[in-house]
């Protein structure tokens, strides 16, 4: 009886081992492995002069911003802007910055 109990065991255990080997699909999961497939080439019509000329009809604005600046006309040197700032600085203006402006 023993005897029939270990062999039964042991085949038991082969199959409950081997079963997992055989419980996964035919087929793999995507991803699980590389699959060479022909792609066909692309080739691009356009040539090197074509797009440089595109390119450059279509250049950014210098400092590549959006749109173009105003610019600010001011008969004011920067020496002047600077005592004017520190003296309403000496005032009790403060610009705002930081966190809470």
């Amino acid at each position: 009886m023993i005897r029939k109990n270990v062999a039964f065991a042991s085949i038991a255990a082969a199959l409950l081992v081997s079963g997992a080997a055989f419980a996964a699909d035919a087929q793999p999961a995507a991803g699980a492995f590389p699959l060479f497939q022909a792609q066909d080439a692309v080739v691009s019509q356009a040539q090197r002069a074509d797009v440089h000329a595109q390119a450059v009809a279509h250049a950014p604005v210098a400092g590549n911003m959006p749109v173009a600046q105003a610019t600010v006309d001011s008969s004011l040197t920067r020496a002047q802007v600077r005592e004017t700032t520190r003296e309403a600085i000496a005032r009790g203006f403060r610009p705002a910055s930081g966190e809470l402006s």
